[in-house]
């Protein structure tokens, strides 16, 4: 019998009648013969709404009790799905991230998973029950309850199906499927059948929030297949493999963005590569993102950081300051970046350039990575970009497109 693993987000378990909704859509799945694994994330703003109360406490909560309150969240969620779809007759079970055998490192607020002992959940599987999973949360050697950080949920979705060998994770959200960019922003925006996890990686890794980067390397380390569904209407949405979209006539794939960015300046550096690889490390220890960039004429590292990120990263920096070896540091905040990804890099440079010289755009900085190339500017200049950049490099919604 087939493992299918199917994850609802905040908006699509944001009320009880939306939960009822999702029971519904879960039962097709089950009836279709396969074993199903859930997990859902908290509902609605719940999560948000903890976060203030910490914040009515304590101006600087302690890491370990902010994840004991902030799992509390995808519990009730949990419980109340459990019991939605026993009402409609279906067996069923909730289990939070400890009762899963979710294990993770001690990074409290952004913990990895390091690995998932299944067997409770196979033993509940094989009573033909539905197991509804908390998602985000898992326990530490500590015995501590953890958080995965942002897109946590996506993770525990995608490292379960991967432990259990699903043959799909689904990925319900309130959109139907990975858009060329945010379609909220861009209503030109076209829906992507189908995408490569190299892709998909790309496009989540520059700030497009449909999936967490974490999630889709469990993916693609385990040739998980994963559709991006929307809860709210059917459809095949996008499918996520090893294959590649196909061939295309653009050789942009779609415009990421990160709309709350910190610049940091480290300067005075005169060994800028093990400063480079000081910082990438210091940075790993605590699961933090970072874009670096060298500039080599006067000796100083950029470093664009969200802006949630920032503080941590402050105080890394200052702890770590003699091993870096930086001298000053200025910090910048209210930008935002945004990324067009594809292949021919320096083509895409130079269109980009272009495209915000004829825009009369104010450009901080246009960075160049492996997978993509990376403007910063005001954060009230980023929609109107966004927009520019989506047009410019032709991935506009038209009839033709729509026929094709």
């Amino acid at each position: 019998m087939s493992t299918i693993v199917q994850k609802f987000g905040g908006t699509s378990v944001g009320s009880v009648d939306q939960i009822k909704l999702m029971a519904n859509r879960i039962l097709q799945e089950k009836n279709k013969g396969h074993d199903v694994v859930v997990v859902v994330s908290a509902m609605g703003k719940t999560t948000d709404t903890l976060l203030q109360l910490a914040g009515e406490i304590s101006s600087n909560p302690c890491n370990r009790e902010l994840d004991m309150l902030l799992s509390t969240g995808e519990q009730v969620t949990i419980s109340l799905l459990a019991m939605a779809l026993k009402q409609q007759g279906a067996e069923s079970i909730s289990l939070t991230g400890r009762q899963a055998g979710i294990h993770t490192d001690t990074v409290m607020g952004n913990a990895q998973i390091v690995f998932i002992d299944t067997e409770r959940i196979r033993s509940e599987l094989e009573k033909q029950k539905i197991v509804v999973v908390a998602g985000f949360q898992g326990v530490n050697e500590n015995g501590d309850i953890s958080t995965l950080g942002r897109g946590g949920s996506d993770t525990t979705a995608a490292a379960l199906a991967a432990y259990l060998n699903a043959d799909r994770c689904d990925i319900f959200t309130d959109v139907d499927g990975v858009y060329t960019t945010d379609p909220g922003i861009v209503g030109s925006a076209v829906k992507i059948p189908s995408l490569s996890y190299e892709e998909m990686l790309s496009l989540a890794a520059m700030g497009a929030g449909v999936l967490h980067p974490r999630a889709i390397r469990y993916a693609e380390r385990h040739q998980i297949p994963i559709a991006v569904k929307s809860s709210a209407r059917p459809g095949s949405g996008t499918m996520i493999t090893n294959k590649m979209s196909g061939e295309k006539s653009l050789p942009v794939t779609g415009i990421a963005f990160e709309e709350k960015v910190s610049r940091l300046i480290l300067s005075g550096l005169s060994k800028m590569e093990a400063s480079r690889k000081q910082i990438i490390s210091s940075l790993s220890a605590l699961h933090i993102q970072a874009d670096i960039y060298l500039q080599l004429y006067d000796q100083s590292i950029i470093l664009l950081v969200k802006e949630s990120d920032t503080q941590n990263v402050l105080c890394l920096l200052n702890k770590e300051k003699e091993k870096i070896g930086y001298t000053a540091l200025q910090q910048k905040n209210g930008l935002s970046k945004v990324s067009v990804i594809g292949s021919g890099l320096s083509e895409i440079k130079a269109e980009m350039c272009r495209i915000f010289i004829h825009n009369k755009n104010k450009v901080k900085l246009i960075g160049e990575s492996s997978i993509c190339v990376t403007a910063l500017l005001d954060r009230s200049e980023l929609h109107t970009a966004v927009r520019q950049l989506h047009t410019g490099f032709g991935l506009d919604f038209t009839l033709e497109k729509a026929v094709v």
